[in-house]
């Protein structure tokens, strides 16, 4: 039985492997407002949540608009940048009433987001100028 869970931990590190190497990076100062709506609007990002335990997709058009994609489901969102240059983001399922805001790093060719409570979300693949988004068949 132990092996068994040995197993299912060593598939699970293998596939946010991309993400956890994100960790050893260094990761400067956060984003300014300016420097996190050009990182984040008009993106399809995937990526890995150590805090959350999940795997995760989020497209941002241009206008702010997402689709983000968990295990659990797909939800259609919106994300604002603050003068602080935290990203925010709000979902259909609260009405866009719970909002979440996250610093946002350089993390190589990607993006690292930290939340209240210690959440961190890494990329693990960015594409950019996306100009919509379709939800999609997430691996997680």
């Amino acid at each position: 039985m132990a092996l068994k869970y040995t197993a299912l931990a060593l598939a699970a590190l293998t596939l946010a492997a991309p993400a956890f190497a994100q960790l050893k990076q260094g990761f400067g100062k956060p984003l300014t407002e300016k420097e996190t709506e050009a990182a984040i609007l008009g993106i399809d990002m995937q990526g890995f949540s150590p805090s959350e335990r999940f795997s995760w997709r989020e497209c941002i058009q241009p206008n702010g608009e997402t689709l983000y994609e968990t295990p659990a489901g797909v939800l259609k969102g919106k994300v604002l940048v603050s003068p602080e240059g935290e990203a925010c983001f709000s979902y259909e399922d609260s009405d866009y009433a719970a909002v979440n805001c996250f610093t946002t790093f350089k993390s190589g060719d990607g993006l690292r987001f930290e939340g209240p409570g210690g959440s961190l979300f890494l990329t693990t693949k960015v594409i950019r100028n996306v100009k919509t988004c379709k939800p999609q068949d997430l691996v997680g």
